[in-house]
């Protein structure tokens, strides 16, 4: 049986969110003195942007927001609106990233949306080059070292709060509990509810009654969890939100790169969270919004996931090589000494993302096409080829936890293809 569909499927009810979408629009551009120049559809959230041309010449841009009820929360409204916040405090708080993090022109509130507008920054994301298959050492690795050497230096080291055991179960395992609601009203329940589950010749067990295992068993990953929070520099680090703008200015390290939209979070917290993003994006999410999966079972409890067409080569060599590309930056040395669990949380946050993100598929009413061919892919299958994924990697890491006490980099990303 292959769930791959042709039609693109909307689990919630998304009507009526257009017309308010198009009625803020033009209210905000006549408010502005704006156009609409062209529509935006890179990034991985539910939000409209648009590209503006400003009255003085200039170039815009409005990210927009309306309520949708039944979205998981970091692609809520409540959500959208911290990051608002967010963006505001790091520019005040962190001047040395004042001329790197997005900017906020205005900022508009509504009952039911909100909106705020920045500038357009003509870039490419920080992946790119790798897409077109050039060697991550090429531009990739340099400038994504410059920067996160900056983001690292200028804003997370700014604070460092020490915290308990329980982090872990705080963040990760409560946030899939939250959310696990979602997946199993949508997704077939062979997936969801089975205590086991052969995922590409794996034996993985049931991700919620893992997550629930971690919260109820704090032995289980005390040796890993955080001993120190730090300054909330983002959140939600994906590669669509590094934009390169400048590369000559990047490689004299004088700025040259953009760092946009936020999580929306204002507390103490872990770089590992951040960082794991990354890895998240290049192990599975970006190639996967490109191009869809393939996804098939033989029985109700046997199935098999891939990328649709693979990956992209240089992403599985960029991924092996990013905990080594950190251990290079002495001020990556500074961040995690001390907190001997650092390597093994990067990695168990890498898997819990993966199914985090599943749901945030059947939260995302923007319509996404395969790169290639223009073929609709159903949100309902974005969601189900990361929860088969994330099943798959926590049940790795799970299991190395529960031999040794902590995960092993080159076993963790072994089930990378």
């Amino acid at each position: 049986m292959s769930t791959q569909r042709e039609a693109t499927a909307l689990p919630l009810d998304a009507t009526g969110i257009e017309a308010v979408e198009e009625a803020v629009i033009a209210d905000l551009t006549g408010r502005l003195g704006a156009t609409v120049s062209d529509e935006l559809t890179e990034g991985g959230s539910p939000a409209r942007l648009v590209r503006i041309d400003l009255p003085d010449g200039g170039a815009g841009v409005i990210k927009l927001l309306v309520d949708l009820p039944g979205a998981v929360d970091g692609h809520d409204l409540d959500s959208f609106r911290v990051k608002i916040q967010q963006i505001a405090k790091v520019r005040q708080d962190a001047p040395g990233l004042g001329d790197v993090y997005t900017e906020l022109s205005d900022v508009f509130y509504g009952s039911n949306w909100a909106a705020y507008t920045m500038p357009f920054y003509p870039s490419r994301d920080i992946a790119e080059p790798l897409r077109h298959g050039e060697k991550p050492g090429a531009h990739y690795e340099p400038e994504l070292g410059t920067i996160l050497d900056t983001l690292i230096t200028h804003g997370y080291l700014r604070e460092r709060t020490s915290i308990g055991p329980g982090h872990i179960a705080d963040v990760h395992g409560d946030r899939l509990s939250r959310r696990f609601w979602l997946l199993q009203k949508y997704l077939p329940a062979q997936l969801t509810d089975a205590d086991r589950i052969v995922i590409n010749g794996m034996v993985c067990r049931n991700p919620l009654h893992l997550a629930q295992r971690i919260i109820d068993d704090p032995s289980l990953t005390a040796g890993v969890d955080a001993t120190w929070l730090h300054y909330p520099v983002h959140g939600d680090l994906n590669t669509r939100n590094i934009l390169v703008t400048d590369e000559r200015k990047l490689a004299n390290r004088v700025g040259g790169y953009r760092i946009i939209d936020p999580r929306g979070t204002l507390g103490p917290w872990d770089p590992a969270y951040d960082l794991s993003k990354i890895l998240f994006s290049l192990s599975v999410w970006d190639a996967g919004l490109r191009k869809g999966f393939t996804i098939d079972s033989a029985r109700s409890d046997e199935w098999t996931v891939g990328i649709r067409g693979g990956n992209y080569p240089e992403y599985i060599t960029a991924a092996h090589g990013l905990l080594p590309l950190l251990r290079t930056l002495p001020s990556f040395r500074e961040l995690t000494a001390g907190d001997a669990g650092w390597e093994s949380r990067y990695l168990l946050g890498h898997a819990f993302h993966l199914l985090a993100e599943a749901a945030c598929r059947l939260s995302d009413i923007k319509k996404r096409t395969n790169e290639d061919n223009d073929t609709a892919l159903s949100p309902i299958d974005l969601a189900t080829g990361h929860y088969l994924y994330g099943v798959l990697f926590l049940e790795n890491a799970v299991q190395q936890l529960e031999a040794s006490g902590s995960i092993d980099h080159e076993a963790a990303l072994a089930r990378l293809a």
